[in-house]
């Protein structure tokens, strides 16, 4: 009967790491459905942005390219928050066949409680009469041997009674798991549904983009007219960097002579690459670093040196890092633009009106530098945002958080 002891032991504790299993599934779980939802929000909230900015571009008079680009951002965003509902579901399937096999483990293990529970009430009939326990008692070859068999009777009866026991919790676990697996089915039914109809409205948008694409193409001479003005401010932009280290090598001999604190800066700068603030809070980017084919004329590619950053009507400008303003000045079809020296980087905002800094200001993080203009004909209010290490242009979206 030792043996039959052990075997109950040993399957009471397969239950108990079976339950630590289950939990541990529970928690991981948990922690994945967090993070997926919170990614979720997160491009819910940029596609909410994006139709507030779209509906402003949209009761302007004219909506030229901008539209098109702004369209176009919502689509792509959509298109991720799909990508997040099936991240969601492919976890949720996960945990689903994690449960299904957790709940036929469970159910094996009652049916073998089951089977020795049977049998040792079995046994426990066949033996039933005290006087039959207590001529086995009694027979015994001495006291010592008689105290081991009544002890051996009372762990019988005990291990009976916690085989119970065990059975019951084992049954109530199943339960609770059948029954969280349902909320988990009906969880996946409640975003399969709204995955259907994200597809439905990315649908419908990409009939429009293809509209605007239309109405544009009709309007190609004047796209480049437009693409060769914003090609003459990207340049212009671009001498008044490479003036302005010019400049400085000039009068430092080097512009890699750095004070103490200038040197602090660059060095913090750096350090926090991937995690500074963006310059507008509620913004979305339409145009990226780098060559990129012009969304209407075909053969034709455009290369920005910053991003383009589209906003709601007078959104605020904030500086990304603490620095010292370097220059103020006006560009061809951009307003007014700011350079700001973070040690060896520079940080460049253009399209700017009410511009309330000025040069030789230390300003620090997050400081309000001006407003973004807001045209009233065709392009909305857009912010051009570049990030230089001294002369090379590099990508702003590389050194800002993570929206």
């Amino acid at each position: 009967m030792s043996d039959k002891f052990k075997y109950t032991h040993v399957l009471i504790k397969t239950i108990g790491v079976g339950l630590l299993l289950l939990l541990s599934i529970s928690n991981g779980y948990g922690q994945d459905k967090k993070q997926l939802e919170e990614e979720k929000n997160k491009t819910l909230e940029e596609i909410e942005i994006t139709n507030k900015i779209l509906k402003e571009v949209e009761q302007s008079k004219s909506t030229g390219l901008n539209k098109l680009l702004i369209i176009q951002k919502r689509i792509s965003l959509r298109e991720k928050l799909i990508n997040d509902i099936n991240r969601e579901i492919y976890s949720i399937d996960g945990v689903i066949e994690n449960k299904n096999n957790e709940i036929l483990k469970l159910e094996n293990e009652i049916k073998n409680l089951k089977d020795e529970y049977a049998k040792m009430i079995y046994y426990a009939y066949k033996n039933r009469s005290n006087y039959i326990r207590l001529m086995f008692v009694l027979s015994a070859e001495d006291f010592n041997q008689a105290y081991r068999r009544m002890k051996y009777f009372q762990q019988y009866s005990k291990y009976r009674k916690q085989q119970a026991e065990k059975i019951v919790i084992a049954q109530k676990n199943l339960e609770y798991e059948i029954e969280q697996l349902k909320d988990v089915k009906d969880e996946k039914i409640s975003l399969l549904s709204q995955k259907e109809r994200e597809k439905q409205q990315l649908s419908s948008e990409k009939s429009n983009e293809n509209k605007e694409i239309s109405r544009l193409k009709q309007r190609e001479k004047q796209l480049r007219k437009k693409l060769a003005e914003k090609q003459k401010a990207m340049r212009e932009l671009e001498n008044a960097i490479a003036e302005l280290i010019k400049r400085e090598a000039k009068a430092n001999k080097t512009f890699k002579t750095l004070t103490a604190e200038e040197e602090t800066i660059s060095v913090k700068f750096e350090q926090n690459k991937g995690m500074h603030s963006w310059p507008i809070e509620k913004g979305i980017v339409i145009s990226e670093f780098g060559e990129q084919p012009h969304p209407v004329i075909k053969g034709v590619k455009i290369n920005n040196y910053g991003i383009d950053i589209s906003a709601s009507e007078d959104a605020k400008v904030h500086t990304i890092f603490e620095g010292e303003v370097k220059t103020v000045f006006a560009v061809t079809g951009q307003n007014m633009a700011v350079i700001i020296r973070h040690g060896h980087y520079l940080s460049l905002y253009s399209n700017l009106v009410n511009v309330r800094v000025k040069t030789g200001d230390k300003i620090n993080k997050g400081h309000h530098i001006g407003d973004v203009y807001s045209s009233k004909d065709n392009s909305g209010a857009i912010l051009h945002l570049g990030i230089y290490k001294e002369k090379e242009a590099m990508n702003p979206k590389l050194w800002l958080k993570n929206k």
